[in-house]
Order: structure tokens, then C-alpha cells, then sequence
């Protein structure tokens, strides 16, 4: 008689963690997908700060060509 009682509490206990090992896989594996989505984003945003790098030297590099075409250095001025 004992031997079954302890025998099934051995099953729930043996089951019970199992059950906990799943939840802590569950978890594990969210957790990594977290981290992975995280990354993701940050790779996003660092690709959007290069464009944005870009597209500021390329203005900067626009303004410098009209303001050369606008008003010509002395070496390529006309003497007066």
C-alpha cells in the first residue's frame, strides 16, 4: 500500500518537473526571441542613422558646389 502512495507522489513529483522544464524552455526560448527582434532594431535603426549620415554629407556637399558656383574663389575671378 505505501509502496503505490509513494510510487505515484514519485510520478506527480517526476511529472511536475517536467512541466516546469517545459515552462523554463518556453521562457528561454521567448527570451531568445526577444533578444533576436532587439537586434533586428537596432541593426534597423543603425542602417537609418547611415542614410541619414549620407543624406546630410550629400546636402553639405550640394550647398558647398552652389555656394563655389555662386561666388567663385579668388584664383578663378576675373581681375578688375
Amino acid at each position: 500500500m505505501f509502496g503505490s502512495v509513494i510510487s505515484y507522489q514519485l510520478s506527480v513529483i517526476s511529472y511536475q518537473l517536467s512541466v516546469i522544464s517545459y515552462q523554463l524552455s518556453v521562457i528561454r526560448c521567448e527570451f531568445l526571441v526577444y533578444c533576436l527582434l532587439f537586434t533586428v532594431y537596432c541593426l534597423l535603426v543603425t542602417v537609418y542613422w547611415l542614410l541619414f549620415t549620407v543624406y546630410c554629407l550629400l546636402i553639405t556637399v550640394y550647398c558647398l558646389l552652389i555656394t563655389e558656383l555662386i561666388s567663385p574663389t579668388e584664383d578663378n575671378r576675373t581681375p578688375s
